[in-house]
């Protein structure tokens, strides 16, 4: 697949990204590295469940490092949620994976940009999609 100028980001990529002790850390430095020439689409579901789990990890300072860095970005875009579309789209898969994960395909196929995420499922997922 062409990389777009747009990606939209999962979880796993963000979480990776600020634990050092993620498996997926190296990677996720990297990855993130690679996207300051491109706009990056961080749904709210993400933020939300980035937060939340941070906070537990991580502790609370972790969790609003990462909130005052969404915040700040200059290439981050933060869409407005559409509940109604993303339960139309969770329904029609019909397949047994997180609502979040459903609305982040449903949001890159809308938008034409591709998905980072070291969600095997979620990949294959968004790959049979597009």
């Amino acid at each position: 697949m062409e990389p777009t100028d747009r990606v939209v980001l999962d979880s796993s990529v963000i979480l990776a990204f600020y634990s050092e002790i993620d498996q997926f850390h190296a990677e996720a430095v990297r990855a993130v590295g690679d996207l300051e020439q491109r706009i990056s689409i961080v749904h709210p579901y993400v933020i939300q469940e980035v937060a939340t789990l941070l906070t537990y990890r991580l502790g609370v300072e972790a969790a609003g490092q990462f909130l005052d860095d969404i915040r700040s970005a200059t290439n981050v875009l933060i869409p407005a949620v559409d509940v109604e579309k993303d339960i139309a789209y969770f329904l029609r898969v019909n397949r047994k994976i997180s609502f979040t994960d459903i609305a982040l395909v449903r949001l890159a196929e809308e938008l034409g940009a591709s998905l980072l995420t070291f969600d095997y499922q979620l990949r294959a997922l968004f790959r049979r999609r597009t």
